[in-house]
C-alpha cells in the first residue's frame, strides 16, 4: 500500500486569506487540459493549490491524469472518473469539470492503493495521509473520499476515514463510475482510496437529499449476505420487492429501469433513512444491491419520479447554504448518483432540468461548481454513518 504525500499549503496567514475558487468544464478531445487551463486561469490571483477533475466519456484515464497535472504545475491534482460530469452549463457526456482552489485553503491528499484487501483500513490510512500536518483548529474542514465501488463495502472505507477524521470533520464524495479511475499525483489508480483535506476559515456547508417516497409498507431483512438480501419477511427477497412496488415477476423487460425508480431504504434508529440501489435479482431470488444492508434491519419500499428529483436537488443545495451563515457559495461540488440519471436520462431534458435546479439555487449568479455522477455516494454530517444512494451531495463554499 503506498500513500501520497500530502501537499500543505498555508496561505496568506491563518484566517486572514479570502477564498479564491474557479472552474472549468469541456467537451471532446483534450478536455481535462481544457477544464483544468480554464479553472486555473479563473482563480483571483496566485497559483493553485488544488485542482478537483472530473471526467467521463472517450478520455482514458491515464491521459487524463497526465493531463490534469501538466495543466496544474505545482498544484495537489485529485479526482476521479463518472457516468457523466456536471458543469455551470449542465450535464456533460463525454468530457470534464474542475474546480480550482487558490489562496485560503490548506490542502492535503492521500492515497491508499489496494483497498479492496481491507476497505476501512484503506480508508482510515487516506484520511490520515491527507490530514497529516494540517491545522484543522484553524476554521473549517472538509474531507472528501473518492472511492472504488469493485473495492468493497463503502461503508467500511467511510467508517475508517471517520475513526481518523472524528465527529467534527464532515465527509463528502463518492465512489468513481464510468471507467471507475481515482485520479492523484498524475496518475490514475483503481481498487483505490484517494482522501482530500481542506482547511478553510470560511464556512463550509453540505447537503444531502433524494427524491424518494414510501411506497407500500416495510419489511425486516431476515437473510442477508453481504450486498445480497435473500430473504425479506422470510420470503425471497425480489418477490417480495416487486410485490412491494406494484410489479408481477415477469411483467417487465428491463429490471434496472424499474430499480431505478424504486430504491430500498434502509431505517435508522435516528428516524432516518438510507437509501439503497438495487442493482438486480439472482436466479435464487436473492436482491442484489450496491451497499450493504444487515440482517434484521427493517426497510420501506420506496419510488421517485423525475420531478422529485429535481426538487431534490435544490433541498441539498438549500441545505448546503444554509451552513453559510447567510454568505452567498463561492463555489460547489456536486455528487450526485448514477441511478438518479438513469431514472432521468428517459425524460425529454431531464438531466439539464437537474442541473439546472442545482444551478438556479445557488443563486441568481451561479459561482463555480463542479461534479459527477457517481456509483455510491458519501455524506457525512452528523453520526459515524455516511454511505448513500440515489442521493445528491452539494459541497458550498463561502
Amino acid at each position: 500500500m503506498r500513500f501520497y504525500s500530502p501537499l500543505l499549503s498555508a496561505v496568506g496567514g491563518r484566517g486572514t486569506a479570502t477564498a479564491s475558487l474557479a472552474s472549468g468544464a469541456a467537451e471532446g478531445p483534450r478536455s481535462v487540459s481544457r477544464a483544468v487551463e480554464e479553472a486555473v486561469t479563473g482563480l483571483a490571483g496566485g497559483a493553485p493549490q488544488l485542482v478537483l477533475v472530473f471526467l467521463a466519456g472517450a478520455t482514458e484515464p491515464r491521459e487524463a491524469a497526465r493531463q490534469a497535472s501538466a495543466s496544474a504545475p505545482g498544484a495537489a491534482v485529485a479526482g476521479m472518473t463518472g457516468a457523466a460530469v456536471i458543469g455551470a452549463d449542465g450535464p456533460l457526456a463525454d468530457g470534464c469539470s474542475a474546480l480550482a482552489f487558490g489562496a485560503g485553503y490548506e490542502v492535503g491528499v492521500g492515497l491508499a492503493e489496494h483497498a479492496s484487501r481491507d476497505p476501512r483500513d484503506a480508508g482510515a490510512r487516506a484520511a490520515a495521509a491527507a490530514l497529516k500536518g494540517l491545522d484543522t483548529s484553524r476554521g473549517h474542514t472538509l474531507l472528501l473520499l473518492f472511492l472504488d465501488a469493485r473495492a468493497g463495502d463503502q461503508a467500511e472505507a467511510i467508517a475508517g476515514a471517520y475513526e481518523v477524521a472524528g465527529p467534527r470533520i464532515p465527509l463528502a464524495g463518492g465512489a468513481a463510475a464510468g471507467g471507475q479511475a481515482q485520479l492523484c499525483g498524475g496518475v490514475a489508480h483503481a481498487d483505490a482510496t484517494v482522501a482530500v483535506a481542506l482547511v478553510s476559515s470560511d464556512p463550509i456547508g453540505l447537503g444531502v437529499a433524494h427524491g424518494c417516497r414510501p411506497w407500500g409498507g416495510a419489511s425486516i431483512v431476515t437473510h442477508a449476505d453481504g450486498r445480497t438480501l435473500l430473504r425479506l419477511d422470510g420470503r425471497a427477497a425480489t418477490a417480495v420487492y416487486l410485490e412491494q412496488i406494484g410489479w408481477e415477476e415477469g411483467e417487465h423487460d428491463d429490471f434496472a429501469a424499474v430499480a431505478a425508480l424504486n430504491p430500498l431504504a434502509e431505517m435508522e434508529l435516528s428516524g432516518g433513512t438510507r437509501m439503497r440501489h438495487v442493482l438486480g435479482s439472482n436466479p435464487d431470488g436473492g436482491l442484489r444491491c450496491a451497499a450493504s444492508v444487515p440482517t434484521n434491519a427493517v426497510v420501506e419500499f420506496t419510488t421517485q419520479t423525475p420531478q422529485t428529483i429535481v426538487e431534490s436537488a435544490g433541498q441539498a443545495v438549500g441545505d448546503a447554504l444554509g451552513q453559510l451563515g447567510g454568505r452567498a457559495a463561492r463555489g460547489a461540488l456536486v455528487f450526485d448518483c448514477a441511478g438518479r440519471r438513469q431514472a432521468l436520462s428517459g425524460e425529454p431534458d431531464g438531466l439539464a432540468r437537474e442541473v439546472g435546479a442545482l444551478v438556479s439555487a445557488l443563486g441568481p449568479a451561479a459561482p463555480p461548481i463542479a461534479g459527477l455522477y457517481t456509483r455510491g455516494e458519501v455524506a457525512r454530517v452528523r453520526g459515524a454513518k455516511g454511505d448513500e444512494n440515489h442521493a445528491v451531495v452539494v459541497v458550498t463554499f463561502a
